[in-house]
């Protein structure tokens, strides 16, 4: 998955460093503009969450946002086994 997030462009070191980022730091994880990334939370593409009035962003919804923009599935035939 690594691999796959550095090709599309993703900071994928900046990206594992912390659980949680700044607004800042998602901008420079994406590689979006401040503009985009307002535009992906109000189509709810990203979820992110709001402190002492700073919004940050888990590491898990940076991933699901990439994973729902670029329709990437990283599931196997064998999820569902486990079910």
């Amino acid at each position: 998955m690594q691999e796959l997030l550095s090709k599309i462009g993703v900071n994928t070191e900046l990206l594992q460093s912390e659980p949680l980022h700044t607004r800042e730091q998602t901008l420079e994880i994406l590689g979006l503009s401040p503009k985009t990334l307002w535009n992906f939370q109000r189509e709810k593409l990203i979820k992110g969450t709001t402190v002492r009035g700073r919004r940050y962003y888990s590491k898990d919804a940076i991933i699901d946002c990439i994973k729902i923009h670029f329709n990437i599935t990283t599931s196997t035939e064998f999820d569902s086994m486990w079910d």
